[in-house]
């Protein structure tokens, strides 16, 4: 996953192991999908783990295994306990949009956000993300 302004994107192409029907992509792998960029979208932009208390995923056009595809998440509203989000995934190859989401995130505080932060990988991280999560002891 990788940052485009405020806006967390990541591209991927699936193996046959992830086939919900013959050369379509399983629905709730691409819910995942969405449920991470999502994610990370309201976790970049509160500088917090977050739980997901609602998610919303619309399916527009099947997702074809052999095609490589585009997720975007991004916040949408910030009010006083709650993120909300969309996203999407995009065919790179037949430029439409297959699946769609909306979701709400809770932000984590105090110990249980640093317990929780802690927990994320980080090794493919650059100092950026790492400084964000790790870098401020008093979330």
């Amino acid at each position: 996953m990788f940052l485009e302004g405020d806006l967390v994107v990541t591209e991927f192409r699936l193996e046959e192991a992830f086939v919900g029907y013959e050369g379509i992509i399983h629905g709730g792998i691409l819910a995942g999908i969405l449920d991470e960029v999502m994610w990370w979208a309201a976790a970049w932009h509160s500088r917090r783990a977050c739980f997901t208390t609602d998610m919303t995923v619309r399916y527009k056009k099947p997702a074809l295994l052999e095609h490589s595809f585009r997720a975007v998440g991004k916040v949408t509203r910030i009010d006083s306990r709650l993120i909300e989000t969309e996203g999407e995934i995009q065919d790179l190859k037949e430029g439409h949009i297959c699946t769609t989401a909306t979701g709400r995130y809770f932000p984590l505080r105090g110990e249980r956000n640093r317990e929780a932060l802690k927990l994320l990988d980080y090794s493919g991280c650059s100092e950026r993300v790492k400084e964000r999560f790790l870098g401020n002891p008093n979330l």
